[in-house]
């Protein structure tokens, strides 16, 4: 499965159609925004995660199991084939 990185909310837009069931998104940088929209039921068969970094430094709440530190990142792109870089 595909693992997206998404930088920018125009990446997600971007990213959006061109994802599959089991796909991986990553939220990093200004992609953290999308995090709401990420969580509709549009996107149930995907996973997603957020750079907890990221969300702190924009003031946003980093209460989710789905958060990931650099380390978890890192582990995410060596076990995944692709990974595609989503910043427009």
């Amino acid at each position: 499965m595909a693992l997206h990185l998404i930088f920018s909310i125009r990446g997600f837009q971007a990213c959006h159609p061109r994802t599959a069931a089991g796909d991986t998104l990553v939220l990093l940088g200004d992609g953290v925004y999308c995090r709401e929209q990420a969580g509709s039921p549009q996107f149930a068969q995907l996973q997603v995660h957020c750079l907890e970094e990221d969300l702190t430094v924009r003031g946003l709440p980093v209460n989710s199991d789905n958060n990931l530190d650099y380390a978890g990142l890192v582990q995410l792109c060596t076990q995944s084939n692709p990974v595609v870089s989503w910043n427009d």
